[in-house]
């Protein structure tokens, strides 16, 4: 599998900011309201807030460290985890040599990990008991691209899949070279990267394999929130089998015979939503990678006039992504190969 996508550091950061915000706001509008209950108005909400975040403490003390980061580098570690050799391209500035050496010692392949003289990127993660903010670099980021950097076809030696995470204009070049030496292609949509249906596009002249699309997301791009079958009409031309999540709703996989719905699961014990997509995607494509060939299999199965078979392999892919996405809110961190059967079939007799 090869991942193409971005890697770059993570301040991370655990507080309990957001609590302790929370709570002042609550009781200034709680004692204005007691005293001044028929004065509540835009002016007086807006000033309440503000004076909450005025009184809370100014130096907010918490846990912090440095981390890799990056869809890139998530998807990858989710990927080799789940048993499938992994090369990650991307492009990294100064100081993150670090970074290499461990994905390496994951046995991730980061020959085609590229160091430019540029400052790393970083994104501020702030978490607290009930929620995670992720504060993002894009003027940095846009800099990790592949300008003047060349890559030949030993790039995409022995691949099976390629996988775009997200979609974006500096990995386009990539992503259709690698369509044309005939890997599987798949790529995430977000809205990071884009806006709206002429950016996509722009990006995806023809037809692709694959795509991944939160539904939130999907909503953003379309300026609109329709049923998924109106969804689908809009983005049935980017790719064969489209995937569309919807969080604890559960998700949906399209082609143009046949719609696969899959519930969602009611989980109690959820610690934190933060990378579900990363792993859901990976658990699928994971799965794809055991079940099917190479590029003319699945060409194959799309095109047969019994779609069973491939109906058969979408299904498991789409029930694999899901639990591995479960295993990640519950237990804070990627799932392992050996541990993902007797994970599902906890769940399914529970």
């Amino acid at each position: 599998m090869i991942v193409l996508g971005e890697l770059h550091q993570d301040l991370y950061y655990e507080s309990v900011f957001y609590e302790q915000l929370v709570e002042k706001i609550v009781a200034n509008l709680l004692s204005f309201t007691k005293y001044n209950p028929d004065d509540l108005n835009t002016k007086v909400l807006e000033k309440i807030v503000k004076s909450g975040f005025s009184e809370t403490s100014k130096k907010i003390v918490g846990h912090c460290f440095f981390k890799r980061g990056g869809n890139g580098n998530n998807s990858s570690e989710h990927i080799i985890k789940l048993g499938v050799p992994t090369r990650l391209i991307s492009v990294i500035g100064r100081g993150s040599e670090w970074m290499i050496s461990e994905l390496n010692e994951q046995g991730i392949d980061t020959r085609y990990i590229f160091q430019i003289d540029e400052i790393t990127p970083v994104s501020t993660i702030i978490k607290s008991n009930f929620t995670t903010k992720i504060h993002l670099a894009p003027n940095l980021k846009n800099k990790m691209n592949f300008e003047g950097i060349s890559i030949d076809e030993a790039a995409f030696k022995d691949g099976k899949i390629i996988f775009s995470t997200p979609i974006a204009y500096k990995f386009i070049n990539l992503f259709k070279k690698a369509s044309k030496l005939g890997l599987i292609t798949a790529f995430n949509i977000e809205t990071q990267k884009i806006q709206n249906l002429e950016q996509l596009t722009e990006m995806i002249q023809e037809k692709q394999d694959i795509f991944f699309l939160n539904l939130r997301d999907a909503y953003v791009i379309l300026d609109n929130k329709l049923p998924i079958d109106e969804i689908d009409q809009n983005f049935e031309k980017f790719a064969k089998i489209r995937i569309y999540t919807a969080g604890k709703e559960g998700s949906y996989v399209k082609t143009d015979n046949f719609t696969i719905t899959f519930p969602g699961i009611e989980v109690s014990a959820i610690i934190d939503r933060t990378g579900a997509g990363d792993c859901y995607a990976a658990g699928f494509l994971s799965k794809l990678y055991e079940l099917v060939e190479n590029k003319k299999a699945l060409e194959g199965l799309i095109t047969s006039n019994n779609p069973s078979r491939l109906k058969e392999i979408l299904q498991q892919c789409t029930e694999y992504a899901t639990f591995a996405a479960i295993y990640k809110i519950t237990k804070q961190t990627a799932p392992v190969k050996e541990e993902m059967e007797t994970f599902i079939q906890k769940f399914k007799f529970t």
